[in-house]
């Protein structure tokens, strides 16, 4: 009897046939990746727009339940100086500047608001009775960087217990605005600055008659555990801007009585109230990078960054 010792073939892939399919992967991942990032930047338009809508609807909400606007706001002022362990864009900061942790300081100009000014009793009268000022030498600059209360008065006394409290002020970007109805020139002012943010036309505004002020919705906020679970947070394209790199608590833009006599000085038609109003909340914006946006960031900029982004990756 015959005995044969046949080898079974080894089962497996040739080299050849590794790198045939190797190439068909890599190319398959290189169709891919388009679609990846435009997921990810989708994911992060709709989510920015998202919680600054539940934001603005989370105010309204408020202000309809209690009458009153929020106390406990971040003035995005700087409560302290560098005390030598801040670093990065807080080095070497300032007590009374614009609170150095947010990712465009420029867009805002310290504004100092007297003790029993029209400017005071406006925002006492609104409910805004108490604010803290930011921490430069924190080392995350969203959160835990409140410090210094400011006690703000009341509508009837109108006087700061604390005197003079500074506060952070819109300011006008160079480019943002333009003629209005080829009478009304709004370049480069306040006015055309919220009408972008905001979404609303300049004509609506006036920064004669009323100071425009940014503040901060943190985590010390009334607001919070009362019509939202927590403070939400823009999440920036750039990742050297985030939350912990710089400011990343949305910001409510109020409108407070500063003039009760005379025009305005653009639209000289229209005369300032006779009377100190309550302050008034006019909506929520982001600051973000000067890589993203030159100025602030509203719902409806948003709304157009992520179309503009998803009509891009088409």
């Amino acid at each position: 009897m015959k005995h044969y010792n046949n080898m079974a073939r080894q089962a497996g892939m040739t080299l050849i046939e590794l790198t045939v399919v190797l190439l068909i992967l890599i190319g398959l991942a290189g169709l891919l990746v388009p679609y990846v990032g435009s997921f990810t930047q989708t994911t992060h338009d709709s989510t920015n727009s998202n919680n600054l809508t539940q934001l603005n609807n989370a105010v309204g909400r408020y202000v309809t339940d209690k009458n009153k606007l929020p106390p406990h706001v971040d003035t995005l002022i700087n409560g302290l100086a560098d005390a030598g362990t801040a670093g990065g864009a807080c080095a070497g900061a300032t007590a009374g500047a614009v609170y150095c942790g947010l990712a465009n300081p420029g867009l805002f100009t310290p504004a100092t608001f007297a003790a029993g000014s029209t400017q005071a009793q406006s925002l006492a009268a609104s409910g805004i009775n108490m604010a803290v000022a930011n921490d430069p030498n924190a080392q995350n600059k969203t959160f835990g960087t409140s410090t210094g209360m400011l006690m703000l008065g009341d509508p009837a006394g109108g006087a700061y217990a604390d005197g003079s409290a500074v506060f952070a002020a819109v300011q006008g970007v160079t480019g943002v605005g333009g003629v209005v109805g080829g009478m009304l020139d709004y370049t480069d002012s306040t006015e055309a600055h919220l009408a972008q943010a905001l979404g609303r036309d300049a004509m609506v505004y006036s920064d004669t008659c009323y100071d425009y002020i940014a503040v901060g919705i943190g985590d010390n906020n009334e607001l919070i555990q009362s019509t939202m679970a927590a403070a939400p947070v823009y999440f920036p394209q750039d990742a050297q801007f985030g939350p912990q790199q710089a400011y990343g608590h949305f910001i409510a833009i109020l409108q407070v009585d500063a003039a009760n006599t005379g025009n305005d000085a653009i639209n000289t038609t229209r005369a300032c109230s006779t009377i100190t109003e309550p302050a008034k909340f006019l909506g929520i914006v982001a600051n973000v990078p000067t890589t993203e946006s030159a100025a602030l960031v509203g719902v409806n900029t948003l709304l157009a960054q992520g179309w503009n982004n998803r009509a891009a990756a088409n």
